[in-house]
């Protein structure tokens, strides 16, 4: 994959705080849910927090395939691939904020403070933003007053990754 390509994912992702992740619940049926990004590694790796208790880590046990989206004005970005649950304590800490004390009074090392981590596997995103957005208006013009369809593939700020299968490590 192209390193620049991959390069302007994490830096869209940076951007977020929050995404919707959407697992699939216990009968089947897709369930999304916002989210607080907790930290973010390379190629679109995502750390959510939550509690033991919370449905959603059933469903990822029982299909650790998911997607997680993110949407802000002009920018979007599409994530599939797997979620798994970490126990590591020293990760726990190092995605811990003070802010987090609200959801969890006692702490990272809660027994009822839980990391999922996501290994995305195909990336997707659109930025319509500054420069980009005029290009975009520009092409769309183009397009209506030609009669014709428009397409993003000309366009700077979309692009399609697959990103690489990767074992607990980059």
């Amino acid at each position: 994959m192209n390193d620049s390509k991959r390069q302007k994912l994490d830096h869209l992702i940076a951007n977020f705080d929050t995404a919707m992740l959407v697992t699939f619940s216990l009968d089947g049926a897709p369930r999304a849910r916002p989210m607080a990004i907790a930290g973010s590694g390379k190629q679109g790796e995502l750390y959510f927090t939550t509690r033991s208790e919370d449905e959603k880590l059933q469903e990822i046990l029982q299909s650790p395939n998911v997607a997680v989206t993110m949407q802000a004005p002009g920018q979007y970005i599409s994530l599939s691939g797997e979620a798994r649950i970490e126990t590591d304590l020293l990760l726990a800490e190092s995605l811990w904020s003070p802010a987090m004390r609200i959801w969890f009074p006692e702490g990272f090392r809660s027994d009822s403070f839980t990391v999922i981590h996501f290994d995305p596997r195909y990336a997707e995103y659109w930025d319509r933003t500054g420069v980009r957005k005029i290009e975009y208006l520009w092409e769309a013009g183009k397009a209506i007053a030609g009669g014709r369809k428009g397409d993003d593939a000309g366009l700077s700020g979309h692009d399609k990754l697959r990103l690489s299968k990767r074992r607990g490590k980059d």
